[in-house]
């Protein structure tokens, strides 16, 4: 029934539904429904799409029995040109994809009779697909270091999301299988399902990543490819192959790479459950604030900052000295403008430890101030934080900024050309992350 309202929830509230979906989901009810969810959009929609598109073949038309094919018989050759004339017939008179024509099969497929192709496409080649891009482009580190870590998670959401776009088409489906629509309004019940996947799995990358929009949509919109790829595989290559038995007896009985890294995709989306439920055990505990910081973390690098704020603030009621509490809400109030409420989280931070957070607690109180206007007290931070960190794009980028406003340009441009340079030379798991402030660097230069 949790699983059953999670899906549910995806249609109203889907980056909190995602997150739930995170600490709550199972992967073999999410698998069992998107089969289930595929049989329905096949039987309803796919069906009749490859009833109205389908490519007519030669051989539907011409069947010559086994005792005509070495006869060069006038019977024979009058039954090919027959054919022959019928499929043309059939092919002039068909309908094409609006737009695309039949260039659209090179990419998709209504294949009806391939229910199963949703669960293994998107095991297979879609998620990790998208782990692979989100790795180039989202600088979250090595793709074998996060498919290890993040496949089952992303797997769950996936399917989830998979079967939460498509059954609202297929019920449509079937209510108009009987009314004798045209096949457009089919094709874009297909389109349909398919825009609600790529809009769910947006917020599915946010979620599981931490990723931005921008990212986020990008990834979404190259992995689609994967689904070509699976069927072009599964056109090639016997879906037998693929048979859950085999994976099973493969996991099983041959151990080795194969079963420790299915297990080992299964055991750490496992371990991340069970530490969320950990921590929510341990907040009933009404003197541990440190069990509402990490779930507040959990919550901001899930970018659920209506949760993370819950935590955080139960934190610092707990205890208002707690130094990650202080430090995550004085970030959050700089972000929100509350720049007053900000400084004063952030003297907490300093008062017990100036050096907090490899010191970037300096570079959150020096670009405070310089929001604030002051910028002797924006100055005395950044240059402390900057003597620290003197490779830091962003600290540099806000020093350069200060001290452009006190007119010395000079020394503003050598700050704004170490950013760039520090961006470049950082390690390439860094250098995504600091173009923002390189190309901010390169403005003011």
């Amino acid at each position: 029934m949790e699983n059953i309202r999670l899906l549910f929830q995806l249609y109203f509230r889907p980056a909190s539904a995602m997150s739930d979906i995170i600490d709550n989901g199972n992967w073999l009810f999410a698998a069992v429904l998107v089969l289930l969810v595929s049989l329905a959009f096949f039987a309803f929609v796919n069906i009749r799409l490859e009833e109205a598109y389908r490519i007519p073949e030669l051989g539907q038309f011409y069947k010559p029995e086994f005792s005509q094919l070495d006869e060069d018989s006038p019977q024979a050759e009058a039954e090919y040109n027959k054919a022959v004339q019928q499929y043309r017939t059939a092919m002039s008179e068909r309908q094409k994809i609006p737009v695309v024509g039949d260039r659209f099969f090179d990419f998709f497929s209504f294949d009806p009779a391939a229910p199963y192709r949703p669960l293994l496409t998107i095991s297979i080649f879609y998620v990790p697909t998208v782990i692979l891009l989100i790795s180039l482009f989202g600088g979250i580190g090595r793709f074998g270091t996060v498919l290890q870590r993040d496949y089952g998670v992303l797997a769950v959401c996936t399917l989830m999301a998979w079967a939460a776009a498509h059954l609202p088409f297929a019920v449509v489906g079937a209510l108009l299988s009987s009314a004798g629509v045209s096949p457009p309004v089919f094709l874009g019940l297909w389109l349909g399902g398919g825009l609600l996947f790529g809009v769910l799995m947006v917020f599915a990358i946010r979620t599981v990543f931490g990723a931005n929009y921008g990212t986020a949509i990008v990834v979404v919109c190259i992995a689609w490819l994967a689904f070509t790829l699976g069927m072009y595989v599964f056109r090639y290559v016997s879906p037998w192959m693929f048979s859950p038995f085999l994976i099973f007896y493969a996991v099983i009985y041959l151990g080795g790479f194969v079963g420790g890294e299915v297990r080992g995709f299964g055991n750490a989306f496992r371990q991340r459950q069970n530490f969320k439920r950990f921590l929510h055990n341990a907040t009933v505990n009404p003197k541990d604030a440190d069990a509402h910081v990490q779930l507040g973390l959990i919550y901001l690098q899930r970018r659920q900052e209506a949760k993370a704020l819950e935590h955080l603030n139960k934190a610092y009621e707990i205890d208002p000295e707690e130094i990650d509490a202080n430090y995550e809400l004085g970030k959050i109030a700089r972000a929100k403008g509350n720049l007053q409420e900000a400084l004063d989280h952030f003297s907490v931070v300093v008062d017990q430890n100036d050096k907090h957070a490899l010191s970037e607690v300096w570079r959150e109180i020096g670009a405070t101030y310089l929001e604030a206007n002051m910028l002797t007290e924006a100055r005395d931070a950044l240059e402390k934080f900057v003597e620290r960190r003197a490779f830091d794009s962003e600290g540099l980028y806000y020093l350069g900024k200060v001290l452009k406003a006190q007119g010395e340009t000079e020394r503003a441009r050598e700050m704004f050309q170490q950013a760039v340079d520090s961006a470049k030379t950082s390690p390439d798991y860094r250098r995504r992350d600091l173009r923002y402030w390189s190309k901010l660097a390169q403005k003011e230069i």
